[in-house]
């Protein structure tokens, strides 16, 4: 399901109407986010439905091994419980057919996307709070970096951190998303590779 998502302050969004002065006429209003998409008319589309590619991709169980660490806690500290709930939670992705289909929905002010039946609803020009993989809130975002999109989860409250960058081989048929997990409970950050195919309609 879709997260339902406000700004930050807590109040839903709302078009706050301005204005822009030609050289030597009136100002004249202007719609909110027209400059955006106009500059977004130029971009990428990552609209579509991928399927993950093991082939092209990082090898997920090292790298998880190797960042998460062993699959069952040492001691009772809260940090040795979210680390193997995150293993497990990471796991699931290799193991459930279902995430490995990559669904995104993209427009000049919205960013949807998600692995199995998730939904990670992104705006652009602003950002807003949503949830976690673990029920807790993040402020999330969503930017262009030249053709590629940057999206970030960062907690509300505490160091963890989700940043993904999807980036449209060319021709349009193969994306390729470099995805990196930051937790306090982690040693070090979680980085792999994944590579999609467009799902032909």
């Amino acid at each position: 399901p879709d997260h339902a998502e406000t700004d930050v302050d807590g109040t839903a969004s709302r078009d706050q109407p301005f204005f822009e002065r030609r050289a030597g006429g009136p100002r004249l209003p202007r719609r909110p986010g027209l400059a955006a998409a106009l500059a977004a008319e130029s971009k990428p589309n990552f609209t579509g439905t991928w399927t993950f590619v093991q082939q092209r991709s990082d090898d997920l169980p090292q790298k998880i091994g190797g960042a998460v660490g062993r699959d069952y806690t040492v001691g009772s500290k809260k940090s040795e419980q979210a680390r193997v709930w995150i293993r497990t939670w990471l796991e699931g992705f290799k193991e459930d057919p279902e995430k490995r289909i990559l669904t995104i929905e993209h427009t000049a002010t919205v960013f949807k996307s998600g692995l199995g039946d998730e939904v990670n609803v992104h705006y652009f020009g602003r950002e807003a709070t949503g949830s976690g993989p673990a029920g807790g809130k993040v402020k999330v975002t969503v930017a262009w970096n030249g053709d590629q999109i940057v999206t970030e989860e960062k907690e509300a409250k505490g160091k963890g951190r989700i940043t993904a960058v999807y980036t449209l081989q060319p021709g349009g048929r193969a994306l390729l998303v470099n995805w990196k997990l930051e937790h306090g409970s982690m040693d070090v950050p979680l980085e792999v590779r994944l590579a999609f195919d467009r799902v032909a309609p």
